[in-house]
């Protein structure tokens, strides 16, 4: 018995062992950057120079002519599904603008003053919880999971993003875009289609609407046949029922006004209800980028330090046979 209390570790021995380790690695860390302190403080001309450099080129990169905006908007499919839109977005997403056969400016009839200024354009998907419908997220990466049964990829839209350098030029490119999707000969086909199945559907309720309605006015109208009758040991002299179509009706006329709401927003196989918003902050601002050039420069200057530092034994190591 007592030989196994020998070989039990209690708690605080654990602990006590938990938090050596921790010490050791607090320790590791700090001398780590201390080395890292003192190798960059014995190099600093180099450091200097190398971060000065690249933040010369992040002033370059994030100077005004070379910013990037990014614009966004949520388009509603009337007509054709969303699987569709991507792959007719594919056309403007791989595009170049050194051959002008497949360049913005001949696929969305745009001058090139205008062309040359749009940096991407992308489509994705947007993620809708399934009980109400409503919208949710927009999946950016493009990898959203096919096992989650709640939320699912809505099919009457997509989600447009636009890159350019020139906010100004925006609301012309949105139309030459609009124009593109909506002169689609399968976007246009699907459209009308579904514009004749609504058609169809309000004129049917018209018909079916007067038909109930004369077939109401003979029944009103009608003298019913008094009978005599025994039921349950009494007698009875025929009941004066009409028979009412107003729920029919009212039905009917919830069905015509539903396919006529539906009718009045099918203007275009593709509708920017907000249109593209702009960002006024650009993707590759001057703070931004300066930021990240000191960390990058830092990060160089770094690897520079320590290869002069080890030189001769890297040299060494390479010529050890």
């Amino acid at each position: 018995m007592e030989d196994n209390n020998t070989k039990e570790v209690n708690l605080l021995q654990l602990i006590n062992l938990f938090f050596n380790w921790l010490k050791r690695i607090g320790n590791s860390f700090l001398n780590f950057l201390v080395y890292i302190i003192q190798l960059l403080f014995r190099h600093k001309l180099l450091v200097i120079i190398t971060v000065f450099i690249f933040m010369a080129c992040g002033f370059y990169l994030s100077r005004p002519s070379s910013r990037v905006y990014n614009a966004e908007a949520l388009a509603m499919l009337y007509g054709t599904d969303a699987q569709t839109a991507r792959e007719v977005s594919k056309q403007l997403e791989n595009f170049s603008s050194t051959n002008q056969q497949i360049s913005l400016a001949t696929k969305l009839a745009l001058p090139d003053s205008v062309a040359k200024n749009i940096v991407s354009i992308h489509s994705y998907y947007v993620i809708g919880y399934k009980k109400d419908g409503m919208a949710v997220k927009v999946d950016y990466n493009d990898n959203y999971p096919q096992k989650d049964t709640m939320n699912i990829k809505m099919g009457d839209r997509v989600y447009l993003q636009l890159r350019t350098h020139n906010i100004k030029q925006v609301p012309q490119i949105q139309a030459a875009i609009l124009k593109y999707f909506n002169n689609n000969d399968v976007f246009k086909a699907l459209f009308n289609t579904r514009r004749d199945e609504l058609h169809q559907q309000i004129n049917i309720c018209t018909i079916e609407n007067i038909r109930i309605d004369s077939l109401a006015k003979v029944s009103y109208f009608k003298d019913e046949n008094k009978q005599l009758k025994f039921e349950n040991d009494k007698l009875i002299v025929g009941e004066q029922k009409k028979q009412l179509f107003y729920e029919e009706l009212l039905r009917l006329q919830d069905i015509k006004a539903n396919a006529e709401m539906r009718l009045s927003i099918l203007t275009q196989p593709m509708v920017l209800p907000s249109g593209f918003v702009v960002n006024p902050v650009p993707i590759n601002g001057r703070m931004k980028y300066e930021v990240m050039s000191i960390i990058l420069g830092c990060f160089v200057a770094l690897l520079i330090s320590l290869l002069i530092e080890n030189i001769e034994k890297i040299i060494n190591f390479l010529n050890k046979k």
